[in-house]
């Protein structure tokens, strides 16, 4: 048995970060857990660079490459000799057996590891089954960084002695010649998608035939973009991981033209000390911003049922999957659609747990998730079948997974998802795609396959391509524009009203000056004896009140405070968004529906269809009927006030003119 010496040194992140853009010609991997849940995700990282052996897997066996000395002087030693003897492809040959024969030949150790990428088509690893392309690359490494938990880096360099360590630090080697582009390579024609818009959602309508009609009980379909990037590859990274951790962040150089990289949700497998965790996840939602818009994101995504039996598949399709490895029993489900909050989109995770048989390894847990259901269906052979069917272009690495497998048994995997692979002539595809089951929308799941593109097309510095997932992901609004039209100061009419601070100081923070003589007022005080409301905005019970004095009819209700409600703008708001968004109701009053008297205008409605925000431009009036003001209020609730108090000040100076 081959005993390897670990010495370890203290690095830094800077010093990791420059040996990861090393990857921009150097064969290697950096795969780490960069986000998560706590408690559920291990936060950790290993970066390797130029390593010493590299692996091509095929479905019949595994060549092996040295590619320093120290490799070589690995596989010169007798363990390894008789290794390769053993080593040959064809017939009867299996790449998982050969791998788990390599590392079988070490100590047990945590940082002597196996570290790489498998693509979709990896899943003929498990029957065997001979193919012409690679199954995936891997690599074994003298040098390698790695973070721990608490985000401290070490820079590894494994030893056959107890010599020395050879401290020379990695070197930037001269950039290949076939993975640049050069202007003669760039095709002159432009790059395209699978589909235009809408043929995504034709896709998903032929796929839903094979949910009603057949045998399958969930299906996921996927299709491809692509762009044209300037931006090296490893500065894409850098700015992806900067802006969106994820559970599973990676970037693959596999030592040919390619570039690789990644920041996935779905950390696929887990297994310490013989115990194995799974995490699927299933459902997206677009991350509002502030602290109201992320809740109100995991509401929506929480209360989706078809998401939530999309997850139920997944997670049973993967305990079928996984029970043959565990030990009878073990295999149970420990968190349901847990909440995962992501720096622009909202996920549902579940969590299964349990203990690996004594003849069962990670290897076998690798084969059988291989082209898991979260990216393929159930039965998973039939979703093959229509997958093969239905999308208009090979998976490539799409579905695939990045593996670390370590010689005590350990393991990660997380599946190949929310990734860019960036070829020679400077061509990006980004696959993407969601889980169908027979009621699920064909249109809904177009929206949600682009907006899982807007990360990675921003990393590349493609913002102008993504500017409507911009304005979603980071709460901008044309709305914002009415801030210029604001008065420069208002009256506030507060007494009487238990917040009437608050809206103080959210008007003072919005640059506003108060002054009792000001043209422009903010009435929150509900008291019916102020009389004839002209040229103000009134919020609350106090829009109410305005709103019965001009012809409305309204009714007392049930107190509704500290309430949420989603609003959206109408057509005749003076903006041109209608994102919806999510404001506090604090009233006792509520307008019994029916015609609009002459003059109004409706800006804004609840999700039930009712006024929210009304205007008259005669009047000079805007009520709106929740409290912009309130911290359970999203920004874009603030941003109608301002609107509100813009239109006030436009309408009486188009008066005076």
């Amino acid at each position: 048995m081959i005993v390897l010496r670990v010495v370890r040194s203290a690095a830094t992140a800077e010093q990791a970060a420059q040996a990861l853009t090393l990857l921009e010609q150097q064969a290697g991997m950096y795969f780490g857990v960069d986000a998560g849940i706590h408690g559920l995700h291990p936060l950790q990282a290993t970066l390797m660079v130029n390593p010493a052996l590299r692996f091509q897997l095929y479905g019949d066996g595994v060549d092996v490459e040295a590619h320093t000395a120290f490799g070589h002087q690995l596989l010169a030693l007798p363990e390894l000799l008789a290794w390769r003897d053993q080593l040959k492809r064809g017939p009867g040959s299996c790449a998982l057996t050969a791998l788990r024969s390599f590392m079988a030949c070490f100590a047990p150790s945590a940082d002597v590891l196996l570290l790489g990428a498998l693509p979709f088509a990896a899943h003929h690893l498990a029957d065997g089954s001979g193919t012409v392309d690679p199954l995936g690359v891997l690599f074994f490494g003298e040098k390698m960084f790695r973070r721990d938990a608490a985000g401290n880096w070490a820079l590894l360099h494994l030893q056959l002695s107890e010599e020395g360590c050879d401290d020379t630090p990695l070197r930037r080697l001269p950039v290949a010649t076939d993975m640049v582009a050069s202007a003669s390579e760039e095709s002159a024609t432009p790059p395209q998608d699978d589909h235009p818009p809408g043929g995504y959602a034709k896709m998903v309508r032929r796929g839903l035939t094979y949910l009603q009609d057949r045998t399958l009980v969930s299906l996921t379909l996927s299709q491809s973009y692509r762009r044209r990037v300037q931006m090296p590859a490893t500065q894409a990274f850098a700015r992806l991981r900067a802006a969106n951790p994820a559970p599973a962040s990676f970037f693959v150089n596999d030592g040919s033209a390619v570039r690789l990289f990644g920041a996935s949700p779905d950390l696929q497998l887990i297994i310490q000390a013989g115990l194995l965790h799974s995490l699927p996840v299933c459902g997206t939602v677009a991350r509002r911003p502030g602290a109201m818009g992320e809740a109100e994101s995991l509401r929506e995504l929480l209360n989706e049922e078809v998401d939530a039996a999309s997850l139920a598949v997944c997670t049973d399709a993967l305990r079928n999957d996984l029970a043959p490895l565990c030990e009878p029993g073990s295999l149970r489900l420990l968190n349901r659609r847990h909440p995962m909050s992501l720096a622009t989109v909202v996920h549902a995770v579940d969590r299964l747990q349990g203990r690996l048989r004594g003849d069962a390894d990670a290897w076998d847990a690798i084969a059988a998730t291989a082209a898991p259901v979260m990216v393929t269906g159930t039965p998973r052979k039939e979703a093959l079948q229509a997958i093969g069917a239905c999308e208009a272009s090979p998976r490539g690495w799409y579905g695939g997974m990045v593996v670390q497998v370590a010689s005590n048994g350990d393991a990660l995997a997380g599946t190949i998802l929310r990734a860019a692979a960036v070829g020679k002539t400077g061509i990006a595809e980004v696959r993407t795609g969601g889980d169908l089951l027979a009621d699920s929308s064909p249109e809904r799941e177009e929206q949600e396959s682009r907006l899982k593109t807007g990360s990675l097309w921003r990393a590349f510095g493609l913002e102008a391509a993504q500017a409507a997932s911009t304005a979603s992901a980071t709460g901008s609004d044309p709305v914002e524009a009415w801030r210029a039209e604001l008065p420069a100061t208002v009256r506030l009419m507060h007494h009487g009203d238990p917040f009437g601070y608050a809206m103080r100081d959210c008007l003072e923070g919005l640059g506003l000056a108060l002054a009792n003589t000001a043209a422009c007022s903010v009435q929150t005080d509900a008291d019916p004896q102020l009389g004839s409301a002209q040229q103000r905005v009134a919020v609350g019970d106090a829009a109410l009140l305005v709103l019965a004095q001009s012809g409305f009819d309204v009714q007392t209700v049930s107190p509704q405070f500290g309430r949420t409600i989603t609003c959206r703008a109408t057509l005749e708001a003076p903006w041109a968004s209608q994102r919806p968004f999510v404001a506090a109701r604090y009233t006792s009053l509520a307008l019994i529906p029916g015609e609009l008297p002459a003059g109004w205008q409706v800006w804004v409605r609840d999700d039930h269809g009712q006024p929210m925000a009304l205007a008259h431009a005669g009047k000079r009036l805007v009520c709106l009927l929740f409290r912009p003001d309130s911290l359970l209020s999203e920004p874009l609730a603030l941003q109608v006030l301002q609107a509100a108090l813009a239109f006030i000040a436009k309408v009486r100076g188009d008066d005076a003119s």
